[in-house]
């Protein structure tokens, strides 16, 4: 990875962290609230799989904690763990595709929503299962999707090197 990719991760890192503590409260949609460090981290995931640590996705699970008042370390974990899942899964893949990319966002987002989802019942910050999931996984979930794929049609389409947005089959031969 060159040295103007890692600085581009840690500049959208940043700025995940700070649109989580100014923007996110006030675009709240019903109990959706979105997670931009989650966003952030699940499209650096699908973008560099193979450069994909497991740093990146701890610090800012952890901001996101601090940030947003849940246990200390549940998305830390959650997003640590399944991030680097998805990265691991998509290089394994070997399809890049826009539709098997958005696949595997809409699969990581969904299980690092549940596994927090999950926390916070452990933990004392739901009523049950069922509203736990009905009024706070799935309408996160949803609005980190839509995000997340925006974010990455617009990464893929502007900021990607014209040698990694070939087809495979092209880059074979």
């Amino acid at each position: 990875m060159l040295w103007y990719q890692r600085a581009t991760i840690v500049v959208g890192a940043v700025a995940a962290v700070l649109l989580q503590v100014f923007l996110a409260p006030h675009i709240a949609i019903g109990s959706g609230v979105p997670a931009f460090p989650v966003v952030m981290c699940i499209v650096a995931a699908i973008m560099e799989p193979r450069f994909y640590g497991c740093v990146l996705p701890f610090a800012l699970g952890l901001a996101f904690d601090l940030v947003s008042g849940g246990p200390l370390g549940a998305m830390a974990f959650s997003l640590t763990a399944f991030s680097v899942g998805a990265a691991w899964f998509y290089e394994r893949m070997a399809n890049d595709t826009v539709f098997m990319a958005v696949v595997n966002l809409a699969i990581g987002l969904l299980l690092i929503e549940m596994c927090y989802g999950v926390f916070l019942l452990l933990f004392g910050y739901g009523t049950n299962p069922f509203e736990a999931f009905a009024l706070r996984t799935l309408p996160c979930f949803l609005y980190d999707l839509v995000l997340a794929v925006v974010l990455y049609l617009v990464i893929n389409r502007f900021f990607r090197d014209d040698t990694t947005s070939q087809p495979m089959i092209k880059q074979l031969s």
